[in-house]
């Protein structure tokens, strides 16, 4: 039962953070924008979700993530966070 409420738990948070497609900068950095859907959701979830579509576009490379700059914007409970990961593969 433990299981279960945690699984659903884990599905509620994914359905709150959007990612967007991870995009090339012209200083030769990638980057990719997670975004909260809405205002209740922490800055570490939207954070993290960023960082493992980054992590997961290294690995499908069959490259290590390097973590260059990490901005956020937005301020919990009052307005969407987003946060932008900046990294490299090597």
């Amino acid at each position: 039962m433990k299981g279960r409420i945690l699984l659903a738990g884990v599905g509620v948070l994914a359905a709150c953070t959007s990612v967007t497609e991870v995009n090339s900068r012209q200083d030769g950095h990638l980057m990719v924008t997670s975004r909260a859907r809405w205002e209740i959701v922490s800055w570490n979830h939207v954070k993290n979700a960023g960082i493992d579509e980054a992590r997961t576009y290294c690995l499908k490379h069959k490259q290590e993530m390097h973590t260059v700059e990490v901005h956020s914007e937005g301020i919990r409970g009052v307005t969407t966070q987003s946060v932008d990961v900046v990294f490299d593969c090597f």
